[in-house]
Formats: C-alpha cells, sequence, structure tokens
C-alpha cells in the first residue's frame, strides 16, 4: 500500500499524539557530515543500506545552532589535536579570570563517538572560574540551518540540537564526581545550573524567533537519572529548568523530543510532567528498567515513544529475530498513534558489518510492513 502523508506529515503527527498513515521510521542517521556520527555517506560499509534509509524512512534533520561555551562571547580557549596510532587526541584550555581549565577528547578511527578523558572541573571551585567569565549575549546563527531546512523539505522535519543547562555542567565534570556532588553540592550545582538556564533561555528565543525548529531534541534528563542520581536531584536540576524551555518551544509551535538512555522507570512521570512531546529511546531490561509495553501504558497517551531496538542488536540478531523484535516492539507501543520507530542510537561504526547491513534493511521492511494503520498482525 502507498503511503498517503509525506514524512513531514507523518512525523508532526507522530509528535503530535496522533495517529498516521503508518509509523514513522527514523534511523538517526545524519543527512550531512555529522562530528559524533561515522560518515555514512562515504565508508563503503554503508553503501549497501543508503538508498533504503534515503528513499524508505522518515527524517528528523539533527543540526546545532552554533553557539560559544557558555553562551558568552567572552569564552575563551585553545585546542590542539594529536594523531597517536588510531587515536585523535583533541586537548583545550579554557581560560577563566580565576584560572585555567583543561579537557581532552579521545576518539578512535573506529569509532565515532569518542570520550572525554579528561575533565574540565574537578571541584566546586571550577565551577566558580566558569562563572567568572563575563557574559556577553551571542545572536544565533540560522544560516547553515536554513540552508539545510530547504533542502529537506517534505522528507523530514528539523531538528534542533538542544543540550539542557544540566547538559553544559554534566559535559564539565566526571561522571562519578557528578553523581556525588548531587549528595554533597547541590546548592552549587543548582546555582550554576541557574545561570546556565538564564542564559540559554535568552538565546533559544532569539533563535526560536529567527525560525529555528521545529523540532528540539533535548539532551539532560539521561544525566540525573538512576541508579547515579536521585529523584529528588532529577526535581532540583531538571524541573525547574526544562519546563519552561519546552513551555517557550510549544509557545513557538515547536515540538521537543526527550534524549534519555537508560533507566527510567522511577522517573518516567516525571520526564512527562516536563510536557515533552517525544522520548528517545526507551530502553527495555536489561540496558533499560522499562519496556515499551509499561511506558505506553504509563504515559502513552501524553507523550510519543520513540523506539527502540538496541543498537548491538543489529550486530548481534538474526534477520528474522530483528523483524519479529520489530514486530513486537509495534504491538507495544504503536496502538492509536504516538510512536516512531527508531534505533536507540546512530551510526557509530566506521564498519558497518554485513550482519548490520542486513538488519538496518530488515528493520525498515519490517517496520513498513507492520506499522501500517490500521495495524494487523497477521
Amino acid at each position: 500500500m502507498a503511503d498517503t502523508m509525506t514524512s513531514r506529515e507523518r512525523l508532526w503527527a507522530a509528535l503530535s499524539g496522533e495517529q498516521p498513515d503508518r509509523v514513522p521510521i527514523w534511523m538517526l542517521y545524519p543527512r550531512e557530515r555529522l562530528g559524533y556520527y561515522a560518515d555514512v555517506h562515504a565508508l563503503p560499509s554503508y553503501a549497501r543500506v543508503m538508498p533504503a534509509i534515503w528513499n524508505q524512512t522518515d527524517w528528523l534533520d539533527r543540526r546545532s545552532i552554533p553557539a560559544p561555551p557558555f553562551y558568552t562571547a567572552d569564552a575563551q580557549s585553545e585546542s590542539s589535536v594529536e594523531v597517536v596510532q588510531d587515536w585523535t587526541i583533541t586537548r583545550s584550555v579554557l581560560h577563566t579570570p580565576l584560572g585555567d581549565l583543561a579537557s581532552e577528547v579521545r576518539t578512535h578511527r573506529r569509532n565515532a563517538a569518542g570520550a572525554r578523558t579528561v575533565y574540565a572541573c574537578n571541584s566546586v571551585d571550577d565551577l566558580e572560574k566558569i562563572l567568572s567569565i563575563p557574559y556577553t549575549p551571542v545572536e544565533p546563527n540560522l544560516t547553515d540551518f536554513g540552508r539545510a531546512a530547504q533542502e529537506l523539505g517534505d522528507a523530514g522535519l528539523m531538528m534542533v540540537n538542544l543540550s539542557m543547562p544540566v547538559g553544559v555542567l554534566h559535559g564539565l565534570v566526571p561522571p562519578d564526581l557528578f553523581a556525588l556532588w548531587t549528595l554533597t553540592d547541590l546548592d552549587v550545582m543548582v546555582r550554576f545550573t541557574e545561570v546556565m538556564f538564564e542564559r540559554e533561555y535568552a538565546f533559544l528565543e532569539k533563535a526560536l524567533g529567527a525560525g529555528a525548529g521545529p523540532v528540539f531534541f533535548a539532551v539532560g534528563t539521561e544525566f540525573v537519572a538512576p541508579p547515579m542520581c536521585s529523584p529528588k536531584a532529577f526535581d532540583a536540576l531538571i524541573t525547574p529548568y526544562d519546563a519552561p524551555l519546552f513551555e517557550l518551544i510549544h509557545r513557538y509551535g515547536g515540538r521537543v523530543i526527550v534524549h534519555h538512555h537508560g533507566n527510567t522507570h522511577a522517573i518516567l512521570e516525571r520526564i512527562a510532567a516536563l510536557e515533552p512531546d517525544g522520548i528517545q529511546p526507551i530502553e527495555e531490561p536489561p540496558v533499560g528498567d522499562c519496556t515499551l509495553a509499561a511506558a505506553k501504558q504509563r504515559i502513552g497517551e501524553q507523550v510519543c515513544l520513540i523506539g527502540s531496538v538496541q543498537y548491538d542488536d543489529f550486530e548481534r540478531l538474526t534477520p528474522d529475530e530483528m523483524e519479529a523484535l520489530v514486530r513486537r516492539q509495534l504491538r507495544d507501543a504503536a496502538d492509536g498513534g504516538g510512536m516512531i520507530l527508531a534505533p536507540t542510537a546512530g551510526p557509530y561504526a566506521a564498519d558497518l558489518s554485513p550482519r548490520a547491513q542486513e538488519n538496518t534493511l530488515r528493520f525498515i521492511e519490517a517496520g513498513k510492513r507492520w506499522g501500517r494503520y490500521p495495524l494487523a498482525w497477521d
């Protein structure tokens, strides 16, 4: 049966809690080179799957709007790059009136994800160094974003990458120390997050006025979730800041997808209370602790569920097992609309194995076979 909606219409309907012609299929692939994903348009192992992804799936074109660190034009830093065998090491020094802060990221040639190995802040005093940088607001530049939107057309929806206020803090601090500070120095973390919120709100309001959107990919709740952090920390570092930013986006007619890996069981209703339009991914056990069926029952009338085949399942499962998993997840979460079928992560491996290629194609085929409304399982 032929599609009766464009990808743009289909995705918008799903994010609005409505039932489209079929469940949208979003593969998280970038339409152009994007640093934290593999170069799917040039690497030979992706050549087999790209025609299907271009022509048979629905695009959320994830883009960042350039902004200096901490949303201030006065942030000054220097970086150097060193290549050691298969590793690219990027070292950065942030200059502040109270002293320099160093950080380091290492990326392997076979994996675009990278890892931060040195963090800028290792004491709460380091946060004060960052706040000592003068604040000079900046204007958002949407030139590249507008060009990409013109090229996308009806093939999907533009999506702004949005690090939430707590995400700025989390990127500065080792994860174990971040979790410890929620117990020992939560007041300091709240103060820093409050400052980042005020700056981000001002920047986002300008960007919305200039045409950013319509979808925003909000990254932050996963950093303040069990088992590393308590619901109390979530209430202090997420709720007061994310909810107003989401309300601002909605005021301009936009949609919000909360990006959240890991456990959600204890905070699922807290996330829904922020009033996002979607959550990606819902990670089922054993990686997460909430099934799609449970999420559909608990918050499915409020939030579009985006998920959620594990990235490594594309490598591990047989194609028949992949189809069975897609069918089961659609059965659990697609009834009545409000679902987007997607993997849990984008393509970061430089080499897509033959099994992963086959499963990528089978994932798309199964999504189109079993995800068409009205749903039928025979």
